[in-house]
């Protein structure tokens, strides 16, 4: 990672150091002010696009966060610039998104597989009013996981294979170039039986089978979060009146078979 960890002076919070701006300089950041960060730039997104500064904010967080971590949501909100209306939970924003709220009642799964965490969650709708029932999932999972595995198959393929991952120790500029290769292949994957690109001055080539056998442990990981979740809320698969599915991962049509059956 371009950062290393450091524990705090005097208090429980994690700092990260990192590089100066325009220069190797370093300096201590908190998690608080990272998600700062990128809420100040999505504000600024906003502001570009609607031409006027946002009046207010609902910001989404995991259905699992704690009341400290809420509060340090909040409080990056404001160190943003935003006026923080209320934070609403990530499973009720997909439901809210996909329409569920025009039902009356059912009970809905939602499967929010992203770039690196999977949270799977289970819905109650009673008359527009969404309760969540329970929520499981594993915070070191995502699609980040599938570029990976990607990479890998890709060095597997590579006449220089051996000599590239000797590199990638050493080389962030390497890994980073093999990762935006692998997203690339993987997103037109999507919709292509195979596809080929060049890996650092060769070409190489993947099949859809051979990334769907590639990530089958990955998908596998989410199936325990999911049995989990349905029997803390003492519901059975035949219980749920849908799914829905969330997350950039889950557009691969391998996670789509993987959470049917």
């Amino acid at each position: 990672f371009p950062y290393r960890f450091e524990s705090g002076a005097g208090d429980a919070v994690v700092r990260l150091r990192v590089a100066g701006p325009g220069g190797p300089a370093s300096r201590l950041v908190t998690p608080i002010e990272v998600s700062a960060e990128i809420l100040r730039t999505l504000r600024d997104h906003a502001e570009e696009i609607l031409g006027a500064e946002p009046a207010g904010a609902v910001i989404t967080v995991p259905a699992y966060f704690d009341d400290a971590q809420r509060q340090a949501t909040r409080d990056a909100g404001r160190l943003a610039g935003l006026n923080v209306l209320r934070l609403l939970n990530e499973p009720t924003a997909a439901a809210l998104a996909y329409g569920l709220d025009k039902k009356k009642t059912g009970r809905f799964a939602v499967y929010d597989l992203g770039g690196g965490t999977f949270d799977v969650s289970i819905l109650d709708l009673r008359d527009g009013v969404f309760t969540v029932l329970s929520t499981a999932g594993d915070t070191a999972l995502g699609g980040d996981d599938m570029d990976r595995a990607l990479v890998e198959l890709l060095l597997d393929r590579h006449p220089q294979g051996p000599l590239l991952r000797a590199r990638r120790e050493s080389d962030p500029a390497l890994r980073r170039r093999l990762l935006t290769t692998a997203r690339m292949m993987k997103h037109e994957l999507t919709s292509a039986d195979a596809v080929s690109s060049t890996v650092e001055e060769e070409t190489v080539g993947v099949t859809r089978e051979d990334f769907e056998a590639a990530i089958a442990p990955l998908l596998l990981r989410t199936s325990g979060p999911c049995r989990r979740a349905l029997k803390d809320a003492e519901l059975t698969p035949e219980d749920l009146d849908g799914v829905v599915l969330v997350g950039g991962a889950t557009r691969v049509p391998a996670v789509r078979r993987h959470v049917a059956k």
